[in-house]
């Protein structure tokens, strides 16, 4: 099948997928996703807090009850087709002790797609829903582009220590969802938030 993200980065430096099968129909699981909340992943807080340092060890991180994942995750909402795919993206500096980023607009698909200058990464993440045995599989694919050799040799440094973790939450945000299907089973599909674009 043919995705957004192999329109946006049909190549990559790295990449990872996960899988979950949901015992629902693909708008009941686009709505759980778009409107999972960060307090629903404990594993996610856990790992943020760890990467935050001392001042979130020290103070949690109570700002993020409530705050829906993907509206606050670093990568922006580039595309989205309900209930089939949504697709975020971000342009960094991941090595450095404090991520830049480059002046682009953020969610920009266009400024996304065309932006090649040199030292940066480019990450695509997208989620993709298909029908599958009376339920639906959820998907996730990251996927990560760095513009020269030097941003490609510092990221794959930052990638040795990360990836684990970047596993992790992925698959914390698929369980999250799974369970989010499944505490508000039989309630109506509603406004998302996380429209078509």
């Amino acid at each position: 099948m043919y995705w957004a993200i192999d329109r946006v980065l049909p190549h990559w430096d790295q990449r990872e997928r996960h899988e979950r099968w949901i015992a629902a129909d693909p708008d009941r699981v686009w709505w759980a996703l778009a409107d999972l909340r960060a307090d629903e992943l404990p594993l996610t807080s856990l790992l943020s807090r760890v990467r935050g340092g001392p001042a979130a060890w020290r103070g949690g991180q109570p700002e993020l009850a409530g705050l829906k994942v993907l509206e606050n995750m670093a990568p922006r909402r580039l595309h989205a087709d309900p209930p089939r795919e949504l697709l975020l993206g971000d342009i960094a500096r991941y090595a450095a002790l404090r991520p830049s980023r480059p002046d682009v607009p953020r969610g920009d698909l266009c400024a996304f797609r065309a932006f090649n200058d040199p030292g940066w990464t480019k990450v695509a993440m997208n989620f993709t829903l298909c029908t599958q045995g009376g339920g639906t599989l959820l998907r996730t694919e990251t996927r990560v582009l760095s513009t020269d050799a030097a941003a490609k040799r510092a990221f794959a440094r930052y990638w040795l220590l990360v990836r684990a973790g970047s596993g992790l939450i992925r698959r914390d945000i698929l369980r999250g969802v799974d369970a989010r299907v499944g505490a508000v089973a039989g309630a109506p599909v509603v406004g998302t938030g996380v429209g078509e674009g």
